[in-house]
């Protein structure tokens, strides 16, 4: 929680994505969602129900290895929105079980880590989403050489994870205008 630069999230018109919320303390993620507020921007509580309704917050994230349903949630907290990320065809269809508003899709360029091989390409990730009616933001590998690529998905935005350097301990995520 020490670094953080909202105001490079806020120039930028991005989301945050508190990946480990149970690691941080609850006070000092109070104080945190309580500035993001003041500045309007959204800050997604990933997978935790609990720490979701202590920061009394309407944003809730699911990651792909998240297979539980939440879609019930919605007729306790009416405003809540739900994003999660999806790999393939059928996580997505998890996804949108879940009550996905949108969907990040992940891998969409070829990356450097070094235990994950596969990647989409535009192709690929154009076939999959073009089936479904709902919102992707475009996840991984993009970088300056590849950011023109963009312009030929189905997507309403994309998320940087080199861009975590610059927000802080937090995923950013950017939106098209």
């Amino acid at each position: 929680m020490k670094e953080h630069n909202l105001d490079y999230v806020k120039k930028t018109g991005g989301i945050l994505i508190i990946r480990n919320p149970h690691k941080l303390a609850l006070i000092k993620l109070k104080k945190f969602k309580r500035e993001c507020d003041r500045r309007r921007i959204k800050v997604y509580i990933s997978n935790n129900i609990k720490i979701l309704f202590q920061l009394k917050s309407n944003e809730l994230y699911l990651s792909s290895y998240n297979k539980r349903y939440f879609k019930h949630l919605k007729l306790i907290k009416t405003k809540l929105d739900i994003i999660g990320s999806a790999h393939n065809f059928t996580e997505i269809k998890q996804k949108i079980n879940q009550g996905c508003s949108q969907i990040f899709l992940s891998r969409l360029f070829k990356t450097d880590y070094k235990f994950k091989k596969g990647w989409l390409g535009t192709t690929k990730f154009n076939l999959l989403t073009k089936e479904f009616t709902h919102d992707f933001v475009a996840l991984g590998g993009i970088k300056k050489n590849n950011f023109k690529n963009l312009r030929n998905l189905k997507i309403i935005g994309c998320a940087f994870f080199s861009d975590k350097k610059k927000a802080g301990n937090f995923l950013p995520a950017f939106y098209k205008n």
